[in-house]
């Protein structure tokens, strides 16, 4: 019998898998070749180790318009989110208290992003990437964040015995798995599947 220890949860996750400085393997847009997703000096970029095409997710920022209306001179800050006023110092804005118009500095501040959204069908959350692991069974997707969770994923659908991570009643990795994959009716498939995408070459 064929025993399998479930992982922590979330260790596949998009944000979890940079954060600990691992890889998610991706598709190069350019010449459909093997790239990856990194995170390394605080910058999350993608890179292709075949044409060596290259992109690093540039910082967030949020624009603000400052100052004390002209009219009832009481203090506003209103965010400013029309591109067109961003590239300028000084900028046209109405008075939130009031409604007068008002020329008022533009300030830019970075914006700190603590976390990713989650892989929507087969493409990474910040450059919209296909995923290199990527495959389907009857029409629906089945997608591995790298070579380890590829591996994580075909052990535990080939197991006969799947036990919770330290024993323990909490969420674990297999938790996202969608359920047509862990279906035993569709066990050989799927093991099928994931094995064929062992085999995709780097």
């Amino acid at each position: 019998m064929k025993r399998f220890e479930d992982e922590g949860a979330y260790k596949y996750s998009f944000y979890s898998v940079l954060y600990r400085g691992e890889r998610v393997e991706v598709k190069c847009p350019e010449c459909g070749g093997y790239a990856y997703i990194e995170r390394s000096n605080g910058k999350v970029q993608w890179r292709c180790s075949q044409c060596y095409a290259h992109a690093v997710k540039e910082a967030d920022y949020e624009y603000a318009a400052k100052g004390y209306c002209t009219v009832c001179e009481r203090w506003f800050t209103v965010l400013v989110t029309n591109e067109k006023m961003t590239p300028h110092p000084l900028v046209h804005i109405t008075c939130p208290h009031c409604g007068a118009n008002n020329r008022a500095t533009l300030h830019k501040r970075q914006v700190s992003r603590g976390y990713y959204n989650e892989i929507q069908k087969g493409r990474d959350p910040l450059f919209g990437l296909e995923l290199y692991f990527l495959d389907y069974i009857r029409g629906k997707q089945i997608w591995a964040v790298n070579r380890k969770h590829l591996n994580y994923l075909l052990q535990y659908v080939s197991a006969d015995l799947r036990v919770k991570y330290g024993g323990r009643s909490q969420k674990t990795a297999s938790h996202s798995i969608p359920v047509y994959i862990k279906e035993a009716k569709n066990r050989e498939a799927v093991t099928r599947v994931l094995t064929k995408m062992q085999h995709n070459v780097r």
